[in-house]
């Protein structure tokens, strides 16, 4: 056997100098060593000895020691030691177990999901780093480490760059890896976030295709591949790649910086959404995949099988609508006229001893007219047995998994319609939402049909996607809870987000669902998302300034809320708020100005939209906390005329009722908000019911 190496020992470290060489560039080695003082392996970086070459690498080195350190994150390699031994600078490191990215693409294109998994850890780590104040510059495949067990660690600091240091230059070359650079970083610009963006693009374009996207065979050709920012469609180069990944990786992408995503958060933010939305949730796991309406004509059969026929298409309607499928089981051949229909599903079957025999034909109906059909299947599956129960099975099973392959393909791959109206889908998504605002149930269920509306004028109109999102959110709280209406909100929110990442509605339907049932850290994740992409999405404001105030974050809500009135100032809930915040902030002549102010847009509103029961209800709530009794109780009763039955005007009657003091008629309101289906415990952490709270009757109320 070979002779083993002895041990070195450098500083207070040991290793093996053949044996423990974990890589080599030209400044500096790793090796991978025992730390004699705290016993544990690391990853011992050490400068090398010669580096008059290059006189500004103890520099980076340095640099890459300081900023690393100061990150700390799951997805950033953790540095434990900075230092010198016998002239030679060292950083200890934590020791990796894995392969570099830009090894495994060499072993061919990522699959869609590892490389999601990978991208969505890669911007959670560069968000920190941008959060930071600093700017990676070095973005490429051999800066990031996959290890083992699929987590992901972004390394190598040593050329990033913290607002306000100088630009650290290679004898007037390039820093950095020019196959991945931006077109700023090229030219020798100044660099903020956004280049790291450009470069996150082209490391994900490189992983999902296997393709660089600016490719040439001299430096000179690839600086200029970059300097025209040209790229190769994603698609064009790996077919299957979804719409929402290719826009995404093409935007970070963009020749100018202005057109990228500003910042790591914000990118990381539209990644999760377009991964929650590709990948298969809690329904689909359940095979709860397939959408629209299915009906069933009588199956075909001899007359001494009529009884097995009837019985087999009851199996499979019951499966497929388990799958999802709305079905009807029809008396006849003939679809009814008035009928809503997506598909028809014919059959025939035959049963001979041991063997059945089920021959279906799919139709595809291309609109609302029972004329225009297709058929888009015909095929025919068999089963063999002794009993006639099993063959039944048999041929159910047969065909239910065949029907849902050709179902769900065309659920995913809808048949554009011959004209599309965007506009059109817009304007109906717009008049969604000033609808749904108005408060009431019955305004809820009318902003659900002007957003479907939209649907129907334009598919991929993600606004109002988001619109059916946020009043499904209001369905779980008018509708005592039910927590199935959440569950489908999210997946509207989601394919908002995968027709277009940068629905900033989206964002704040997702945020409020969350708030609603107290989880406070991804509600306002969610509504800094929207406010990112869109500075001028108010009820992410709103909702954003209200949850600050909750938590005693004064000073941060109001510049929220009162961005919220300047971008609508017609929502006079958001005048309640702020008043109270610049309360608390001891601002008491803005806090009278502010109510003044709403009480003023109120009475425009509702002389415009008298039925606007959200307005009525928050202008009573302005005067009761300005003292004006009266008032108060004068538009409690107008909201009553309005809305006599209606669970949202009883719950914020009782609110008002609070306000004034008047126990016994906010616990009656209070009550009668429950019994119409109002989720008063959704509610409970509201300060104005606090003088009630140990109350038995409001105790039980909110149980």
């Amino acid at each position: 056997m070979p002779e083993t190496q002895p041990k070195v020992r450098f500083a207070h470290f040991r290793f093996d100098p053949s044996r423990d060489l974990l890589g080599e560039g030209p400044l500096s080695e790793v090796y991978r060593a025992e730390d004699e003082k705290l016993k544990r392996t690391v990853a011992l970086k050490i400068l090398r000895a010669h580096v008059d070459l290059d006189p500004e690498a103890d520099e980076r080195f340095e640099r890459e020691a300081r900023h690393t350190s100061n990150l700390v994150h799951p997805n950033i390699a953790t540095i434990y030691e900075y230092g010198e031994d016998s002239g030679r600078r060292y950083i200890a490191m934590e020791y990796l177990q894995g392969r570099t990215l830009d090894k495994i693409i060499k072993d061919g294109q990522l699959g869609l999901e590892e490389s999601l998994r990978i991208a969505v850890q890669l911007t959670s780590a560069l968000a920190l780093v941008h959060k930071s104040g600093l700017i990676h510059r070095d973005l490429k495949p051999a800066n990031v480490m996959v290890l083992h067990d699929g987590t992901i660690k972004l390394l190598d600091f040593g050329i990033a760059r913290a607002s306000g240091e100088s630009t650290i230059t290679q004898h007037g070359m390039l820093v950095g890896t020019v196959l991945y650079m931006s077109p700023e970083q090229v030219r020798g610009d100044e660099l903020d976030a956004r280049s790291d963006i450009f470069s996150l693009g082209a490391m994900l374009y490189h992983a999902l295709c296997g393709q660089l996207p600016f490719p040439g065979n001299s430096f000179p050709e690839v600086c200029m591949a970059i300097l025209d920012a040209k790229p190769k469609a994603l698609s064009k180069a790996r077919t299957g790649i979804p719409q929402a990944l290719e826009d995404f990786v093409m935007k970070c992408m963009a020749a100018s910086a202005a057109e990228r995503y500003p910042n790591a958060e914000i990118a990381h933010g539209v990644l999760m959404a377009i991964a929650d939305g590709l990948a298969p949730s809690r329904a689909s796991e359940r095979q709860n995949y397939l959408s629209g309406h299915l009906v069933l004509p009588p199956i075909r059969s001899d007359s001494a099988h009529t009884g097995f026929a009837a019985d087999l298409r009851k199996d499979i309607a019951a499966e497929l609508s388990r799958a999802g499928m709305n079905t009807t089981l029809l008396s006849d051949q003939n679809v009814p006229s008035d009928l809503r229909v997506d598909f028809t599903l014919r059959g025939d079957v035959a049963v001979d001893g041991f063997k059945g025999r089920l021959a279906l034909v799919l139709e595809h109906y291309k609109s609302q007219d029972l004329t225009q059909t297709r058929e888009v299947w015909r095929d025919s599956v068999e089963h063999l047995d002794t009993d006639e129960w099993s063959i039944q099975a048999g041929l159910v099973r047969s065909a239910v998994r065949q029907l849902r392959r050709q179902l769900a393909e065309h659920a995913l791959r809808p048949e554009e319609p011959r004209t599309r109206d965007p506009e059109g889908a817009r304007q109906h998504s717009l008049r969604g939402h000033e609808v749904l605002h108005r408060g009431m149930t019955k305004h809820l269920l009318a902003s659900i049909s002007l957003f479907r509306r939209a649907m129907e004028l334009d598919g991929r109109c993600a606004l109002a996607l988001a619109g059916i999102s946020e009043a499904l959110v209001r369905k779980y709280l008018y509708w005592d809870g039910d927590e199935s209406f959440l569950s489908e909100s999210r997946e509207f929110a989601r394919k908002a987000l995968a027709l277009d990442a940068g629905c900033a509605e989206a964002h704040t339907s997702l945020g409020f669902g969350y708030h609603l049932t107290g989880l406070m850290v991804d509600a306002q994740r969610e509504y800094r998302l929207a406010i990112q992409l869109n500075q001028n999405e108010w009820l992410a404001h709103r909702l954003l300034g209200a949850a600050l105030s909750r938590e005693g974050n004064f000073k941060a809500a109001s510049p929220l809320l009162q961005r919220a009135i300047a971008l609508k100032p017609s929502y006079i809930s958001s005048y309640d708020h702020l008043h109270q915040v610049l309360q608390r902030l001891d601002r008491y002549q803005e806090a009278i100005e502010t109510a003044d102010r709403g009480i003023g847009a109120a009475r425009k509103q509702l002389q415009r939209v008298p039925d606007d029961q959200d307005t009525r209800l928050h202008l009573a709530m302005l005067l009761a906390r300005m003292g004006l009794r009266e008032e108060a109780l004068g538009e409690l009763s107008r909201a009553h005329h309005y809305g006599p039955k209606d669970g949202f005007t009883s719950f914020h009657t009782a609110s008002v009722h609070a306000v004034l003091g008047n126990p016994a008629e906010a616990l009656e309101a209070l009550a009668t908000a429950q019994l119409r289906g109002y989720f008063i415990r959704s509610e409970q952490r509201n300060s104005e019911f606090d003088f009630l709270r140990g109350l038995p009757e409001f105790d039980k109320l909110i149980k």
